[in-house]
């Protein structure tokens, strides 16, 4: 005669079952979170890039955007942020306090979440749209997915984000 409440076998094979659904699923979710923050960080990169093109044209100055440290230099490695500022004084470094440099966005990276790569120190956009000195690309990889974002800045200013692979990740 049974009143309320489960049998040890019912909870026995309740807790197997939702074990086994818990380790297929895993792996999954894992793939699915790299590939959002890939993407998110992705896209808010080739946003600021954007914008900074756009501010120039606007503003009729020099933009420049650039991976910074935090001591608010630009770098190519131990980056904490991304900072855009119009180049007032056009010494291509940020000096706010004496030249009257303007901030317009400071926004932080995914940190250890992905690997993010540039070859330029920073990418300055001209009065007319241009990009200075030499086209760019930013490069970003997760480590545990295979496929990575490509961000190219051409000659013209043109922002273009592509899918690429990352041969160095770890499933």
């Amino acid at each position: 005669m049974r009143t309320s409440g489960f049998t040890f076998l019912e909870l026995l094979v309740t807790l197997t079952v939702a074990s086994v659904l818990l380790l297929l699923g895993i792996p999954g979710l894992q793939y699915l979170l790299a590939d959002s923050a890939l993407q998110t960080e992705g896209f808010t990169l080739h946003q600021a890039l954007h914008r900074a093109r756009t501010q120039a044209i606007d503003h009729q100055t020099d933009v420049i955007a650039c991976l910074a440290n935090r001591q608010e230099q630009c770098a190519t490695q131990d980056f904490t942020h991304l900072l855009l500022f119009s180049d007032v004084d056009q010494n291509r470094q940020l000096s706010v306090q004496d030249k009257g440099d303007i901030i317009l966005q400071r926004s932080p990276l995914s940190g250890n979440a992905l690997n993010i790569t540039t070859n330029q120190l920073l990418f300055v956009f001209q009065p007319d749209g241009t990009l200075a000195g030499t086209p760019g690309t930013i490069h970003l990889c997760s480590p545990r997915i295979n496929e990575g974002t490509n961000i190219t800045i051409a000659m013209s200013g043109r922002v273009r984000r592509q899918t690429v692979d990352c041969p160095d990740a770890q499933p």
